[in-house]
């Protein structure tokens, strides 16, 4: 089973294609990789309580143990070590070298609370979706456009709470902007606002998708060939690719906080 995808359905998809039957093709199973895949419980479809909404559930409740378990250890005034070494490692990284570095003192210290859940979240959501049998909470667009619209929420709420309600309206057309093309450079400036959210939104979800499909798709030789022969190369490459996944796992979990941090920056920096 790879990401909650029986290798047998991988061979039935193989076989449909082949045979041009109206059954499951590979195509199908890509997407039921990306999809609202459903838990198959009448209970929980009625709720709309999809295979992404569970793994965010199974998410949560890691961090909340982990770092809680951590927090409490730290707070005993015991020297940190292991899991609780490696969390405080984390949040000094992302204090010293994402919000502070990006934000200034002020406001890097405030936002590191929201950067470390965001990060931990997300990269607990890349690795749950690594699990035989899991699902990859954010190849699902719903997921990652969520997470964008905090960021663009947090953005404009950092912009009015720094620069003012007039301010931060005011910011769109710079000054020195004449006046003729003021409109035309708003409009602009709008649109780049807007645009923020939808680039986080397609490069998490892509890149976390991107993997998984190679993977299925190295896999998938075996029964669309249907030798023996393909199978040490195929596995061999799905190998390859999903330890390539775990890299890339924390690196989409790190440019989706780092971006974040940016856009939020450039907005609080506008007030000095």
């Amino acid at each position: 089973m790879l990401n909650g995808i029986p290798l047998a359905m991988l061979a039935a998809a193989a076989e449909a294609g082949e045979h041009g039957a109206h059954e499951e093709t590979l195509a199908d199973v890509i997407m039921h990789h990306i999809s609202n895949a459903s838990m198959g419980v009448p209970l929980l479809d009625e709720w709309a309580i999809s295979k992404a909404v569970v793994m965010m559930l199974i998410a949560s409740v890691t961090l909340i143990v982990v770092v809680g378990a951590a927090t409490r250890k730290s707070a005993l005034g015991s020297a940190p070590k292991g899991v609780t070494n490696a969390l405080e490692f984390i949040v000094v990284f992302i204090r010293d070298q994402i919000a502070v570095a990006n934000m200034g003192e002020k406001y890097g210290r405030a936002f590191t609370p929201f950067l470390c859940t965001l990060f931990l979240f997300i990269l607990t959501c890349n690795l749950l979706g690594m699990v035989p049998g899991g699902y990859t909470a954010t190849s699902n667009l719903n997921v990652t456009m969520t997470l964008a619209l905090i960021t663009l929420m947090l953005i404009v709420a950092s912009g009015v709470a720094s620069q003012g309600l007039f301010g931060y309206v005011k910011h769109f057309v710079p000054p020195g902007t004449p006046l003729v093309v003021a409109p035309l450079v708003f409009v602009i400036e709008i649109l780049s606002l807007l645009v923020k959210p939808v680039a986080l939104t397609i490069r998490l979800g892509a890149n976390m998708t991107a993997g998984h499909i190679v993977i299925l798709v190295m896999l998938g030789f075996i029964f669309v060939f249907k030798s023996l022969l393909v199978a040490p190369l195929s596995l061999g490459l799905a190998v390859a690719i999903y330890l390539l996944e775990i890299i890339v796992a924390l690196i989409q979990a790190y440019v989706f906080t780092l971006l974040t941090s940016l856009f939020i920056g450039m907005v609080v920096h506008e007030s000095h």
